[in-house]
Parts: C-alpha cells; sequence; structure tokens
C-alpha cells in the first residue's frame, strides 16, 4: 500500500450543509471545496483551496480535475471511488490523500460526496479537503 492509500485516522464528519453555499459561502469555509460534474470539470474551486493548491480559480474552472489539475489523483483510491460512485449515483467515502505540489507535500483526509440532481446529467460530485 502506497502513502497515497494511508488512511489519517476515522472518518471526518464535514457539515454536508456546503452543498446549499453560493461561491462566497464556500470561500468562507476553513478546508477545501472543489465540486465537479460527472465528468470530473471543476465547477466551483474555493478560496481556501485555491491558497493552499497555489492555483487560481480562474486557472481551474472547466478544466478535468483528474487529468488537468490534479493528476496524481487518478488512482484507483481517488479516481476509482469517483467512477464508482458515479456509475451508482451515489457516494460517501473519506480516506487519506497525499498532494504532492512544487511548493509543498499535503497530506489531507479528503471527502467525496456525490448530490443528485433532478436530471443525472446535472448531478454533482463534492471532493472536501481537509488538511
Amino acid at each position: 500500500m502506497n502513502t497515497q492509500e494511508q488512511p489519517r485516522g476515522g472518518e471526518i464528519e464535514f457539515d454536508i450543509g456546503v452543498f446549499n453555499l453560493d461561491e462566497r459561502g464556500l470561500d468562507a469555509q476553513p478546508f477545501g471545496i472543489i465540486r465537479l460534474d460527472r465528468n470530473g470539470t471543476v465547477l466551483s474551486y474555493n478560496l481556501y483551496e485555491e491558497n493552499q493548491a497555489r492555483r487560481k480559480r480562474q486557472d481551474v474552472l472547466g478544466k478535468n480535475f483528474f487529468t488537468d489539475i490534479a493528476p496524481c489523483s487518478r488512482v484507483k483510491r481517488f479516481y476509482g471511488r469517483f467512477l464508482l460512485g458515479i456509475e451508482q449515483r451515489e457516494l460517501n467515502a473519506t480516506f487519506g490523500f497525499v498532494f504532492h505540489f512544487p511548493h509543498k507535500t499535503r497530506n489531507v483526509d479528503v471527502s467525496l460526496f456525490y448530490k443528485r440532481a433532478a436530471q443525472a446529467k446535472e448531478d454533482t460530485i463534492w471532493v472536501l479537503i481537509r488538511g
């Protein structure tokens, strides 16, 4: 098992009320929030994550998270869960992960949540990052 697959502890409880926040509300949260569509395209990227990753929101929005933004996340533990969640239209998982940035290594807890919409094509997947 590599470092990316090592859980950092028990399940993390996130307030999933963030699903109802506008961009300003998302920016006020003390952890990273990334909202993806079913293809992995970044729809929202909050200020906390922008600062931690040192990637400007305007450079991230509209790009694929798993190929353009964080290709290190294209592993079974992360991307595999994302794909399974898309297939089942259900996802609620928390796991430890390591992001390697040029400026630092970041050990985090990642939570993935699937949020259904009236039509499947409008469903979103929320990536919440603490650490």
